[in-house]
């Protein structure tokens, strides 16, 4: 048996869908966000730790009904069945939505001057970061279990 071959019994759907990344990467969020939006309490005062606090919920925000969309996608596809017209819109209207209220938060933390649009970039950009860790996690993960680097 070939080391492709090792590899290839191991991938499945499971793999690729795993129900437990979403909560890691809640809680990696967490644990990146919670000391950064101190730090811009501190550093940048209220109006930055303010804007970091809104940019990170708008950025989970986005990522879940992107998530959403995604999954009645993979779900109509596994079921082989139409979807129903009125969720395909309701998806479709999640998905420009996302879009919407990223550029009229933008639009009001430059026109309105309310949030301090570092703190504001930041946070949006928390759920990258937390995506970031959980590869190199997976990679670390990944290798540590492959059998000509580590432990099987």
């Amino acid at each position: 048996m070939g080391r492709n071959e090792i590899h290839r019994s191991r991938l499945s759907v499971a793999a690729l869908t795993d129900e437990g990344l979403e909560r890691r990467l809640w809680k990696i969020s967490l644990a990146l966000g919670i000391p950064a939006c101190l730090a811009a309490l501190i550093l940048g005062g209220l109006d930055s730790g303010l804007g970091f606090l809104s940019g990170a919920v708008l950025s989970w925000i986005n990522f879940r009904w992107l998530k959403q969309g995604v999954d009645h996608l993979l779900e109509s596809v596994r079921s082989a069945q139409p979807f129903p017209k009125r969720a395909v819109r309701a998806a479709i209207f999640k998905y420009f939505l996302r879009y919407a209220l990223i550029g009229l938060s933008l639009y009001a933390t430059f026109r309105v001057d309310l949030l301090e649009v570092f703190g504001f970039f930041s946070g949006l950009v928390l759920l990258v970061g937390a995506v970031l860790v959980e590869c190199v996690l997976q990679v670390i993960k990944g290798w540590n279990e492959d059998p000509c680097h580590g432990t099987p």
